[in-house]
């Protein structure tokens, strides 16, 4: 583009060249008008499409385009304005100027000046033609013989360079001068000349001789004495001054370019105008393509700015700009941008690792705190639970996981009006929360579910922020109840196995000797007495019998058989157990949901069957009162953390288990009933323990109780029988 500007200019310079050039004005100018015309044409057509491009871009909001139109309309105001300003005086200046080359005055003293010359002219030619008439005269009558030193004689007197005399035969009679070369032949007028003069018209003009040069020729007729005759000729060349020739010739192309220029008057103005008016467009065609051309250069630093501060505006901390400057202000503000994006991004990564170290702490804590049993909460200064494990929702049940991130989930709330496990932990440690004063504390609590009594360890710690204040309180929970279970559970298998070896050894010589008391004795007595001893002999038998009984009880309690598992349809076991409790008692409803898509599970056959008997057996007896009983059992396949179980549950519509021994169902000797032992249920947690499952007793909310059994599809006894 830089090339086509530079190209219009010099054709532009030769287009203004030209119009001077009145020769070649009219053969190449229209020419190269049309070929500028067509280049601007072609730069205007350019010029249009980055118009619209650039206004499609202002329609867009593109980056930096709002900007770079504001710097291409102030630049071609600021390159307009000095070149219409100019253009007008210029052309003003062109018309007065023009106008002025053809003034009146000027042309008159041309035409004054032109007919000076012919009146000096004429008068030198008339001067000379008088001097050759004057010697034409002077030859009237002399021989040709002597002719030739009279023509001598008569030139010298004049200033003729040549004067030749043609007879009335036409012949050259004599010459003198020969124009300063007596080797070439005398110059002759035409013919035609000859014979106008020889009737008497004399002939005077400006001719060129020889090389172009200018003579005054003047031709007079020699008349002759003899009439019948013709009259002889007299021709004599006299040379113009080579000054006056010039100044003659001078005058003559100025006035008759002068002439061309009058002729010439509009389409020279026109032209000039014309010329002008393209220089003009020209000027302000190369402002707007400098324009847009800077405009752009400038614009692409802002405009990869713009795009760069988006893309940081998106996360993109990567994005650098070419500098395209280096020592302006706009390459400062690049070089800024770049260390800032630089800076950014290492501020980023280092942020990111550290974020990644945190959330590897984080989850490493949170695998450490998910596996281990203990529940662990974190609080605030205002003793809003943050966070808390899986053990610890499991411990304190599900309304922990509403409190847990919760602007309102103090533990110390006054406005709760439940009776959870969280409530009642946040009454009983709410005096160690109260007076944070940065030690170490630990207390064990007896909560109440629908489980019944739990009793809880706890302990806390202060936590501090940076600057050392304390920044809330960590507490670690331990529900205790499974180990007191399972230390009362210890304890009355110690106490049952001690029975059973202390006590049964006893009974059987008690027994004997009450039997022998009454064979011995019998025959001896009266009647009444004989009757005293047989009843007091048979009751001592009875309760010897009781007491066996309650032996092998507690020796069943306390014993670890072991197991023999097979693949069982439990199912199919539940059937059986249901259908002989329903033939022994007509009036029992017995309702079974079974899951049709159990899988046969691994079970010690006659334990579990032991185990079905007490669960309905129970469920029966506590409902004694009732006149039609109820009893639904359910089995289903669960999933529980992740384990593959059987779930087995018994539901009737007794009076349920009493609240304050709801806990303690379990342990041997814990009934509501007014017979029994208080094995049963004692002995179906010793079962399901055998089988690595858990056991739940709890109250329904429709009334009666509800006993849960869970057993995994693949028991730890079963994975060592595997192995083996």
């Amino acid at each position: 583009m830089g090339l086509l500007f530079v190209v219009l200019i010099a054709s532009l310079y030769v287009l203004g060249t030209m119009a001077l050039r009145l020769d070649q004005f009219g053969r190449y100018y229209y020419w190269l008008l049309l070929g500028n015309i067509a280049a601007l044409s072609f730069i205007a057509v350019l010029i249009c499409i980055n118009g619209w491009r650039l206004l499609k871009e202002f329609r867009e909001r593109v980056a930096g385009s709002r900007l770079t139109v504001k710097l291409v309309i102030l630049s071609v105001l600021l390159a307009l304005m000095p070149v219409t300003l100019v253009y007008g005086f210029s052309i003003r200046f062109l018309r007065a100027n023009i106008n002025s080359y053809f003034d009146l005055e000027i042309e008159q003293a041309l035409d004054d000046a032109i007919e000076l010359s012919r009146e000096s002219l004429g008068l030198q030619m008339r001067t000379l033609q008088r001097d050759t008439m004057t010697v034409a005269q002077q030859l009237v009558g002399v021989n040709e013989s002597v002719s030739v030193i009279a023509l001598n004689t008569l030139s010298a007197e004049t200033e003729s360079s040549e004067m030749t005399l043609i007879g009335p035969d036409n012949r050259i009679v004599a010459s003198t001068g020969l124009l300063e070369n007596i080797a070439v032949q005398p110059n002759r007028p035409d013919d035609d000349l000859i014979a106008r003069v020889r009737q008497g018209i004399p002939y005077v003009g400006v001719d060129p001789i020889g090389d172009g040069e200018l003579y005054i020729r003047v031709v007079a007729p020699v008349f002759s004495e003899d009439a019948t005759r013709e009259n002889s000729v007299l021709q004599a060349l006299y040379p113009i001054a080579e000054r006056s020739a010039d100044l003659a010739e001078s005058v003559q192309s100025s006035y008759q370019q002068y002439r061309q220029l009058v002729f010439l008057r509009k389409p020279l103005m026109l032209s000039s105008m014309l010329s002008l008016s393209l220089a003009l467009l020209l000027s302000v065609m190369m402002a707007v393509w400098f324009a847009f051309y800077a405009a752009r250069r400038m614009m692409m630093p802002v405009h990869d700015l713009v795009q760069g501060t988006r893309a940081v505006a998106e996360g993109d901390y990567s994005r650098r700009i070419y500098k395209r400057s280096k020592n302006d202000e706009l390459g400062f503000l690049v070089q800024s941008f770049n260390y800032m994006t630089l800076q950014l991004e290492q501020s980023r990564d280092n942020a990111e690792r550290s974020q990644q170290q945190v959330e590897s702490q984080r989850a490493y804590l949170q695998a450490v705190l998910g596996q281990i049993s203990s529940g662990v909460l974190t609080l605030d200064a205002d003793n809003r639970v943050r966070t808390s494990n899986q053990a610890a929702v499991e411990i304190l049940g599900p309304e922990l996981s509403d409190l847990t991130g919760s602007l309102t989930g103090s533990l110390l709330r006054q406005d709760r009006q439940d009776n959870s496990i969280t409530a009642q932990l946040g009454e009983q440690i709410g005096g160690f929360l109260s007076n944070n004063d940065g030690g170490d504390w630990s207390t064990e609590l007896e909560v109440v579910d629908q489980t019944g009594r739990r009793f809880l360890f706890c302990r806390g710690a202060s936590l501090h922020d940076v600057a050392g204040e304390p920044s809330g309180m960590v507490v670690v929970i331990d529900d205790m109840t499974t180990i007191i279970s399972a230390q009362r559970d210890a304890a009355w298998s110690e106490v049952a196995r001690r029975l059973a070896h202390e006590i049964k050894n006893p009974l059987t010589p008690i027994q004997l000797s009450a039997e022998r008391l009454r064979h011995k004795f019998a025959h001896k007595l009266d009647s009444d007495d004989v009757d005293v001893l047989s009843r007091l002999t048979q009751t001592i038998e009875n309760q010897v019998d009781v007491m066996k009984s309650m032996v092998n009880a507690f020796a069943e309690y306390a014993s670890a058989p072991k197991l023999t598992l097979t693949h069982t349809d439990i199912n199919q076991l539940m059937q059986e157990v249901a259908e002989m409790y329903r033939q022994g008692d007509e009036d029992a409803i017995f309702s079974l949901e079974l899951d049709t898509e159990l899988s046969p599970i691994a079970v010690d056959l006659p334990r579990m069957r032991q185990l079905i008997h007490n669960l309905i057996k129970n469920a029966l007896e506590a409902q004694q009162s009732e006149a039609v009983p109820q009893v639904r059992i359910i089995t289903r396949d669960v999933r529980s953390n992740s384990s593959h179980m059987l779930e087995m549950v018994t539901m009737d519509d007794g009076p349920g288990f009493p609240v304050e021994s709801l806990s303690r169902v379990f342990e041997p000797y814990v009934t509501s009933k007014p017979r029994g032992t208080g094995l049963g249920l004692a002995i179906v947690k010793k079962i399901v323990e055998e089988h690595d499952g858990t056991i739940k007793a709890e109250n329904r909310p429709e009334g009666g109780a509800m006993v849960t059994v869970q057993l995994p599809f693949q028991n730890a006894l079963q994975l060592r029988g595997d192995a083996a």
